[in-house]
């Protein structure tokens, strides 16, 4: 059916984009408040993963225990549909989106941004350092006055100097998608770059067919600059549509395709 929507744009395209959003405004409902506490609250170096030994009552992620069946039914996921995570149920994606919103940010790529790809498989490899090798250290006090932000002033206030580094490149690079558009989701984050990984070898994705000639019309739309499985590509379905060869499909790639 989606081959069928694919290869037809019509209403029921826009119903397709519509649904993304609608499924990431829902995501974020559920599990927004998590992806805070993460970035703002978690004690440990590397946030999501250690939900076990959490101090932190409050937090939905060592409520619920969240960790290992998320993170692991996702990475299963993405041998199926690569990174459709980030492009359809990740609140870090949802933000990203409405940080582009921003009329003042850049249009295309700034000159030598693209160079600097190779950056989130770093931050991968700084995150599986810090969790394997150096034992995933708590360096913050999790202190709670109550309201949500306060607490966060006070944790900022008696974390070590690691936990602090951590937060200031988190919301450094996020600011930096008011110019840039998705960088954190492009350059920073981990587990897209986990995801990534596994991307290249999944089965169901968008992709071009030889019709393809190249004019990168559907690079244009995409906001995270790419093309139809090509890296980055999330398979949210945003391209589709925009190609005048009409040559992007969803599905099985046959062998021999570009």
């Amino acid at each position: 059916m989606l081959h069928e929507i694919v290869a037809r744009p019509s209403r029921r395209l826009r119903a397709l984009h519509w649904c993304n959003r609608a499924v990431l405004v829902i995501s974020t409902i559920f599990i927004g408040e998590w992806g805070l506490y993460g970035v703002f609250r978690c004690p440990f170096v590397v946030p999501f993963v250690s939900c076990q030994n959490c101090p932190v009552m409050a937090c939905p992620g060592q409520l619920s225990r969240l960790f290992w069946g998320f993170w692991g039914v996702w990475l299963a996921v993405a041998i199926f549909f690569g990174r459709a995570f980030c492009g359809w149920l990740c609140p870090g994606a949802l933000t990203n989106r409405v940080l582009a919103l921003n009329p003042f940010k850049f249009g295309p790529n700034p000159v030598g941004v693209r160079n600097y790809r190779w950056a989130k498989y770093l931050m991968l490899a700084a995150a599986l350092l810090a969790w394997f090798a150096l034992g995933q250290p708590r360096v913050n006090v999790p202190l709670r006055v109550g309201e949500f932000w306060p607490s966060v002033w006070l944790t900022w206030e008696h974390a070590f100097p690691m936990w602090q580094l951590r937060f200031v490149l988190t919301v450094g690079i996020l600011a930096l998608g008011l110019g840039i558009v998705m960088c954190w989701c492009r350059f920073a984050c981990p587990f897209g770059a986990a995801l990534e990984l596994v991307r290249r070898f999944t089965l169901f994705r968008f992709y071009k067919t030889s019709e393809c000639n190249d004019c990168d019309k559907c690079r244009k739309v995409c906001l995270m600059r790419t093309r139809p499985d090509e890296e980055n590509c999330t398979n949210c379905g945003d391209c589709v549509g925009s190609c005048p060869k009409d040559c992007i499909r969803f599905g099985l790639k046959p062998r021999g395709k570009e």
